[in-house]
Formats: structure tokens, sequence, C-alpha cells
């Protein structure tokens, strides 16, 4: 339970002096730090409440919220069908872009969507086969828990299994320093998380990014979500409002993913 001292008369408001108590946050590492981001500025417009955040993957963060262990639970993906009856309420917060990235030593700029099959499940093995050196492709993919992977196996892969024996990481950040230390590697991670540690491959000859996300041309993209148990009250209902606001949406979240004021 969440303790809040608003009346019921008087909707609560992000900087309400009213807001007192502790909220809860746990999932995806996607969503992490624009959670984090928006705890620490929430809390200093509310310095009577206290936001805790914590990661674990999409999956952790869905179970969380439906047994009670937090308040909010983040995901960057949708529920799944056996999740539908858990009783949560969606809140989109974001949409956000999946980018392919490899070793920065590897001559290979546009992949199509075959190769990218091929690569991801095992069937291309070499680099030289899609017109690179003769290395041996290294394959880097999130954990079963991650909601990144649960979307790109969806979009890439046909819902098809990753290659057996491929490297899993648990969070953008650690997929991102894999393949920058790993030579000849492939992965993915947010767009986000992009920087010059790693180089950004095109799909099918289209850049990722929140234009073409938007417009529909580049696949690889998904909603984020922040999931409560049933109708959204207190200090859960309140920072979602901050969340969404347009202040955060367009000063925070634009800066890394596509805000929802923009959809």
């Amino acid at each position: 339970a969440v303790g809040c001292g608003e009346s019921e008369d008087q909707p609560m408001e992000p900087g309400d002096p009213t807001l007192s108590g502790t909220l809860n946050l746990s999932g995806s590492t996607t969503v992490l730090p624009l959670a984090q981001e928006a705890a620490v500025m929430f809390m200093d417009e509310n310095p009577d409440v206290t936001v805790n955040v914590q990661g674990g993957g999409s999956s952790v963060g869905i179970s969380n919220v439906a047994e009670g262990v937090v308040e909010i639970g983040n995901a960057s993906r949708g529920l799944k069908e056996e999740e539908e009856d858990l009783g949560l309420v969606d809140h989109e917060v974001a949409l956000d872009v999946i980018t392919v990235i490899v070793h920065p030593d590897v001559p290979v700029d546009d992949l199509t969507t075959d190769q990218f099959f091929g690569i991801f499940t095992g069937a291309i093995t070499n680099w030289s086969e899609i017109g690179g050196l003769d290395e041996a492709i290294n394959v880097v993919v999130r954990d079963e828990a991650s909601g990144t992977r649960e979307i790109f196996d969806e979009k890439a892969l046909d819902k098809e299994s990753p290659l057996v024996g491929a490297i899993e990481t648990n969070s953008n950040g650690i997929m991102r320093q894999t393949v920058s230390s790993t030579p000849f590697s492939i992965g993915y991670i947010s767009l986000g998380y992009l920087d010059d540690s790693v180089k950004a491959v095109m799909y099918d000859g289209v850049e990722a990014s929140a234009e073409t996300a938007v417009d529909g041309t580049y696949p690889l993209s998904r909603y984020l979500h922040m999931f409560t148990a049933g109708e959204t009250t207190g200090l859960a209902a309140a920072f979602i409002d901050f969340v969404l606001s347009d202040t955060f949406q367009d000063e925070v979240v634009s800066g890394e993913y596509i805000p929802m004021t923009e959809i």
C-alpha cells in the first residue's frame, strides 16, 4: 500500500504538498533510465515522496506488479496471452526503436531481413557469407526475461528461437559493452543506448531513427509501458501523469525515445 494524503475532492498533481509515501517500480532495463530520471525529478518536486526503481527485465516487472510487490511494473513489451487476465492496466509512455549493432571493425553497414534471420538463427555463421571478412560471427542476444528480446525475436526472427550458444546479456548497457569488446560480434540495443563504441547497421537499407519508426519504414520499434494493477490511484497515478506530462515527454523522453506527444 502507498500512503498519500489527498482529499477525495482534490485530485493529486505533481508538486502537490499533500503527496507523501513510497512508490516502487521494477522491470525493463530499457525503461529503467527513463524511470530513474522521472523518479529524481518527481522527488525533487515532492520532497515527502520516495520513489524506488529497480530493473530485472520486463517479465519481472509484470509479475511483480501483478503480485503486489511493486506499484508500477515497467516493460518494453506488451502483455503475453497468459498475462492478459492479470488485471493490469497499460500506460504507454514512449516509442522505442531497436537498433542492430556490430563491433566497430565489422565492415558491414546494411543487412537484409533474410540476412538478419540467418545470422541470429545460426544459418549464417561467417561474415564472408554476407560480404564481410572471413571471420566467424559472434552473436549476442538478450536473456529470455527481456522485452527487447521478445520484440526482436517476433519481428526479426518471425518468432524463431535465436542461435543456441549465442552470448546472452541482461541489459542494454551490457549488450553494448559486450558487442563493443567482442571482435566480429553483432547484437541489438535500444536506440537511446547507441554511442560511438558500436556501429549501427541499417535494416534493408533503412536507418533506425525516430522518423523511420513513426513513418513505419523501420520495422523494429515498440512501445514502452508502465503497468499498474487495476485502475491507477495515489502516488502511482501522480507519477505516471508526471511521466506523460508535456514537460517530461518533450524535455526528457525525446532525448532517447519518441515521446508520446509526437504520436
